[in-house]
C-alpha cells in the first residue's frame, strides 16, 4: 500500500534540500529539530532512500533525491496556484468567444467589438447562426452565448434582456410609390400594404419561427410573399432595390433608416404589429462564473445600454 505524502513533508524536504542542514532547515520552518529528524525519518521510510547523507558541515543529498527535487518543486508550486486569488486581466486574455444568432443581432454586438478588441487584443468574436440545438450547443460549450428574443429560457440557463419591449416596423425603398399615399392620407391601412409583395426572412430556430408565425394577424397573414431568405441583412438589399416592402424589428429598420438605405411606412395599428419582443443574451450555467465571460456579457450590455446605441451611432 502506498504511503501518505502530505503538503509539510514536501515543504521540509524542500527545505532541507535547500539548507544541506537539519538544524537549520527545522529554524526555518519553526519546528523542533526533533521533529525535522522524525520527518527526516518519514521521507526516508516513503523514497525507500537515505535522501541525505552526512557530511562535513551539514547533509548531501544523494542522487535520488536529487531526481525527486524538480517533482517536489513542481508539485508545492501548483498546490500555490492553487490558493491563488484569481484575478482576471482582459488585457492577458487569449480566447475566441462563439455567439449565436440571427444575423442582424451583429448589430448588439458591434457598438461593443471596437472597444472589447481595444481593452483585450487577444480576443476575437465569432458569431453564427442560431439552430434548434441552441440549447444543447450552450451546455457543452460549442457556443459561449446567444443572442435571442426566445420567450422562456429553460431551466439551468441565465439571460439578460438588452432591450425591453421592442417593436416591428414596415420598410421600404426610398421613394417608393406608398411614401407618396402616406403622405396623401397620413397612414397607411393594411389593404395599402397588401397591394406589394413581400420580402421575407424564414430565421431560424424555426419552431420560435413558427410559433410566431401561428400568432400572426389575419389580414396580414394574407401578404404576397415573394422572396424568402434566411438573412436579414441580404433581405433589407432587396426591398432597397425593388417595390418589394418588409416588416423587420425597429432595430434593424431604424438602422437602416440612419444608413439612408430603407424608410418606414406608417400603417394603421392592427395586432401583429402591435406584438412586442424582448432581444435576450442567454448563457448555460457552464459559463456563469467564468470571469471572461462575465466581462464579455458586461462589455456587451455596457455598449447596448449606452443612450448612443438607440440613436444608431
Amino acid at each position: 500500500m502506498k504511503k501518505a505524502l502530505d503538503r509539510d513533508r514536501l515543504i521540509f524536504f524542500k527545505t532541507l534540500y535547500k539548507t544541506q542542514n537539519l538544524v537549520n532547515a527545522a529554524y526555518q520552518l519553526g519546528i523542533p529539530p526533533a521533529t525535522a529528524s522524525r520527518l527526516l525519518a518519514k521521507l526516508r521510510e516513503t523514497f525507500k532512500d537515505e535522501l541525505f547523507t552526512r557530511c562535513a558541515g551539514g547533509l548531501a543529498a544523494t542522487w535520488r533525491a536529487t531526481e525527486l527535487m524538480p517533482q517536489v518543486r513542481r508539485i508545492l508550486d501548483d498546490y500555490e496556484h492553487l490558493l491563488e486569488e484569481n484575478t482576471f486581466d482582459p488585457k492577458s486574455l487569449v480566447r475566441n468567444f462563439h455567439i449565436g444568432g440571427v444575423d442582424h443581432g451583429v448589430l448588439f454586438l458591434a457598438p461593443a467589438i471596437s472597444r472589447i478588441t481595444t481593452i483585450a487584443p487577444g480576443v476575437s468574436v465569432e458569431m453564427s447562426e442560431i439552430t434548434n440545438d441552441w440549447s444543447v450547443e450552450l451546455r457543452t460549450g460549442e457556443l459561449n452565448a446567444v443572442i435571442s428574443p426566445m420567450e422562456s429560457v429553460p431551466e439551468g440557463f441565465h439571460y439578460l434582456p438588452l432591450l425591453e419591449n421592442c417593436t416591428n416596423k414596415f420598410v421600404c425603398r426610398p421613394g417608393h410609390p406608398l411614401e407618396k399615399l402616406a403622405g396623401e392620407k397620413g397612414h397607411l391601412t393594411m389593404e395599402d400594404i397588401l397591394r406589394y409583395g413581400f420580402v421575407e426572412v424564414t430565421w431560424r430556430p424555426t419552431n420560435f419561427f413558427r410559433l410566431l408565425k401561428s400568432r400572426e394577424d389575419a389580414e396580414y397573414a394574407k401578404r404576397r410573399v415573394v422572396f424568402r431568405t434566411p438573412y436579414f441583412i441580404g433581405a433589407t438589399r432587396v426591398v432597397a432595390s425593388s417595390d418589394l416592402i418588409m416588416f423587420v424589428s425597429a432595430l434593424l429598420a431604424d438602422w437602416c433608416i440612419k444608413k439612408r438605405i430603407l424608410n418606414a411606412l406608417p400603417v394603421a395599428a392592427m395586432s401583429s404589429t402591435e406584438g412586442r419582443f424582448t432581444p435576450k443574451l442567454i448563457w448555460h450555467d457552464r459559463g456563469h462564473n467564468d470571469p471572461a465571460m462575465q466581462w464579455l456579457r458586461g462589455m456587451i450590455l455596457s455598449a447596448v445600454r449606452n443612450p448612443d446605441f438607440l440613436a444608431g451611432e
